[in-house]
């Protein structure tokens, strides 16, 4: 199965256990070696995991994530 932005969310959020936001999980994710694991990488990454993480909370059937904060957005685990 391919490796997506959303795995790689989840991913950062399970192992940090705390809200984040998208620019943090994208450092931790650097940090830790996940951003390797995805087939491209574009110049704004952080853009594009916003997008992915919108699109999925507005359009899934099982939404994965919650946005905890507006100011700043952050992010957790829909658990």
């Amino acid at each position: 199965m391919k490796y997506t932005y959303l795995d790689l969310i989840e991913e950062v959020l399970r192992k940090e256990k705390r809200e984040m936001s998208l620019s943090e999980i994208w450092e931790k994710s650097q940090q830790l070696g996940f951003d390797k694991k995805l087939d491209s990488i574009g110049k704004t990454p952080v853009n594009t995991m916003n997008a992915c993480i919108r699109k999925h909370i507005s359009t899934a059937a099982r939404v994965r994530f919650k946005q905890t904060s507006k100011k700043p957005a952050l992010y957790y685990l829909n658990d």
